[in-house]
């Protein structure tokens, strides 16, 4: 039942949509076919109009009476049907009729509101005697009430006279032929609307059947796939079921190593702070003893005459430093590994930082005859640090520099920017790393084997990069192929 509603509606649609249109379309088009005649024929009537006038001013020029002219032009006229294409002339001066192909309605006066005449060149009405009584060409619809009909006339005066040729052509006949035109053309529109919508309807409801036998087959196969989401719904709950089981087990062995690791871990924090207490207190009661027998030593060495006594003191001195120097060192590292220094950091200048290091081995370098490349502009740039740290990293990579240079060695310091950092690298010409010093870098429990010489504790490399970690900056050590160590410190914090 809905179905035949359906296409009652789609037939209905299509067959009112498709008349309206037509209906549109010939009153338009019938419309225009109106209006080129009237154009075409005014024209035909214009040049008719034209011709004779011209004809008569040729005559009457020629010495022609007017009166033989008008009873030749009657004679010429008279008996053509008048219902169809007639030509007439009027008197302008009198408004009277002087020729027409009906001899009674010569002398009749035109000066009546029976006769109308539609002026297109100007678009008003108004009555023929007026328009006749014109100087100047008129054209327009001519329309008579007693007996009702339309005419298209086109009016020519003849030059030297009163005289006005007008040229006629019957529009009620014309009307007629396009009113049949019209009735015609809405006939063939209304049959070709409802052929053209039982063809559609009938294309529709084929179309149709094809979409419902589409869509009743994805209905099933959509029924399908629900009916296996069901299922797979289901498989997900019970795997979520067990998931969830092992996440309960899996929680209860996170807590349990959890809580294993913390305690292994505060045993390992514990064993952290014992060794470093144990550093501390090891690197302050050095401190003490050394410092007096350095002391002494100073003072023996400026008493003492005999040479073999003074030269066993000196080594006892110089060894005093070592210790010292190594128990300073051992403290440094504790601290930085227990980050228990305060770290307050300042701007820093590079350049001016390293000649200042540097001032402090002058003795050193004039002793070895060292030669000093020093290659840092003032423009090197600033960072951020703990100025006593920084200078004990540089102190640090130099004492081992200077101590490992041969007799009128070379040392070379550079500068350089990359990718936002500061490095800078200190260059000499001894022997280099070992093998084992490269391969064991940095190992705190390994110093003694880190240095490339025989001599020393190793832990000055340690303590220096422990600095530049503290400083989110990094070194690197290698040697370089013409020989000699190659230390490179990468510093952040750029001001």
């Amino acid at each position: 039942m809905k179905k035949n509603r359906l296409n009652i509606r789609t037939f209905l649609s299509i067959s009112i949509t498709i008349m309206v249109l037509g209906f549109i379309g010939v009153n338009y088009s019938v419309e225009k076919i109106r209006q080129q005649y009237l154009e075409i024929q005014l024209e035909s009537n214009r040049r008719t109009a034209q011709t004779i006038a011209k004809l008569f001013d040729e005559k009457l020029g020629s010495g022609i009476k007017e009166e033989e002219l008008i009873k030749s032009f009657q004679s010429a006229i008279e008996g053509s049907h008048s219902d169809e294409g007639y030509l007439c002339m009027f008197d302008q001066k009198d408004g009277v009729l002087l020729c027409h192909p009906d001899t009674s309605a010569i002398g009749m006066s035109i000066n009546s509101d029976k006769m109308k005449f539609l002026n297109l060149n100007e678009m008003h009405n108004e009555l023929l005697f007026d328009a006749v009584s014109t100087t100047k060409e008129e054209y327009g619809i001519l329309s008579f009430s007693e007996p009702a009909r339309s005419e298209i006339a086109y009016m020519v005066p003849v030059p030297g006279t009163t005289w006005k040729i007008s040229v006629h052509e019957n529009l009620d006949k014309a009307e007629k032929l396009l009113t049949q035109l019209r009735l015609v053309a809405f006939s063939g529109f209304i049959f070709l609307s409802l052929f053209i919508s039982l063809i559609a309807t009938w294309a529709v409801r084929k179309i149709s059947r094809m979409h419902e036998k589409e869509i009743e087959l994805k209905n099933r196969e959509l029924e399908q796939n629900n009916n296996e989401l069901i299922n797979l719904n289901h498989q997900i709950e019970n795997q979520h079921a067990i998931i969830s089981k092992h996440a309960e087990n899996l929680e209860y062995e996170v807590k349990k190593r959890t809580a294993e690791l913390e305690s292994i871990y505060s045993k390992l924090a514990d064993l952290e702070k014992s060794k470093s207490d144990f550093l501390a207190i090891i690197s302050h009661e050095l401190r003490t003893p050394l410092n007096g027998i350095i002391g002494f030593s100073n003072i023996l060495e400026q008493e003492l005459e005999n040479k073999d006594h003074l030269e066993f003191v000196t080594g006892i001195r110089i060894s005093g430093d070592r210790l010292l120097k190594f128990s300073e060192t051992a403290l440094l590292v504790t601290q930085l590994k227990v980050q228990s220094s305060k770290m307050e950091f300042h701007p820093i200048a590079i350049r001016d930082t390293i000649l200042e290091v540097l001032k402090s081995f002058d003795e050193v370098v004039q002793d070895k005859h060292l030669k000093i490349i020093f290659e840092i502009r003032p423009e090197s740039g600033t960072l951020y640090g703990v100025v006593d740290l920084i200078k004990q990293c540089f102190r640090n990579i130099f004492e081992n520099a200077m101590r490992h240079a041969p007799e009128n060695g070379l040392i070379s310091i550079n500068s350089f920017q990359e990718a936002g950092h500061i490095c800078v690298t200190i260059h000499d010409n001894g022997k280099g790393f070992s093998d084992e010093a490269l391969l064991r870098q940095f190992d705190l429990f390994g110093a003694d084997d880190i240095s490339h010489h025989s001599e020393g504790y190793g832990l000055g490399l340690v303590a220096a990069r422990l600095i530049m970690l503290s400083h989110s900056g990094d070194i690197q050590i290698d040697n370089q192929a013409d020989g000699g160590a190659l230390v490179t410190l990468k510093f952040q914090h750029l001001l």
